[in-house]
Formats: structure tokens, C-alpha cells, sequence
């Protein structure tokens, strides 16, 4: 075989081999709350953990799915049209950002406790879980 041809050969393996890998990750199923083993934990106690040790709360809570029990702070929608929660905690300039999966019923107002289910994102400032779900009002 001559150069040229061993050239076009490794493209083409290479170009087929990454393609099969994006695919794979496209069609991949996405993570189910409905399927998790979940975490209970408090909006203070979250919210205590990640700013008394971030490495630490992030061994514990990081990209697990989340029940966190709170009082509603404030509600917002985001730049995708997503209703987002953010829940009250001891910090009076932090609280847990929960953006809603699918929007919640209306009902939802300040000042209301809530139990919210989620996958834990980290901390930025703020505690930030995505997915989630109303679980009560």
C-alpha cells in the first residue's frame, strides 16, 4: 500500500472511531431522579457544609441527587424560560438555587416551606442543584 492509501485508511478509523463515540454520548440516557438513591438533608445544613469546607461538602453532596427541605426565598425565571427556587439559609447572602425541571404548579410563593429533589451542581456562591423536582409544598 502506498502512503496515500495508509493515510486515508487511519482517517477514515479515526473520523469512524469519534463519530461512534459522539454518537454514543448523544443517544447516552440521561440520569433519573426517579432512579437515584437520595440524600435528605436541610437547606442550613447544605448551605454549612459547602462554606465550612467546600472539598469536603462536595465528597458528600456533589452530583447527587438531593432532597433538601427549605423555606422559599425567592422565585425566578431564567434565560430558558425555567422556573428557578432559591431557598433561605443562615447566610443571609447565599441560598440553595434549584432550577425546576419542569415548572411547578403556580401555587408556589415566598416564604412557603418546600421539599426540593435534585442533582447537586457545587457551590458558586451559591449551592446549586439541577433537575429538580417539587416534591411538596
Amino acid at each position: 500500500m502506498t502512503k496515500k492509501k495508509i493515510l486515508i485508511a487511519t482517517l477514515f478509523i479515526i473520523l469512524f472511531v469519534l463519530g461512534s463515540l459522539a454518537l454514543y454520548i448523544f443517544f447516552k440516557p440521561h440520569r433519573s431522579l426517579d432512579n437515584e438513591t437520595t440524600i435528605t438533608v436541610t437547606a442550613d445544613t447544605l448551605m454549612a457544609a459547602y462554606t465550612r469546607d467546600e472539598v469536603a461538602a462536595n465528597a458528600l453532596y456533589l452530583d447527587k441527587a438531593l432532597v433538601v427541605t427549605g423555606e422559599i426565598a425567592e422565585i425566578n425565571i431564567n434565560q430558558e424560560g425555567q422556573t428557578v427556587v432559591i431557598l433561605k439559609t443562615g447566610d443571609p447572602i447565599s441560598g440553595i438555587v434549584c432550577t425546576i425541571k419542569k415548572n411547578p404548579a403556580k401555587s408556589l410563593q415566598i416564604g412557603q416551606p418546600v421539599l426540593i429533589k435534585g442533582f447537586c451542581s457545587g457551590f458558586i456562591s451559591d449551592v446549586v442543584l439541577r433537575d429538580c423536582q417539587i416534591m411538596s409544598k
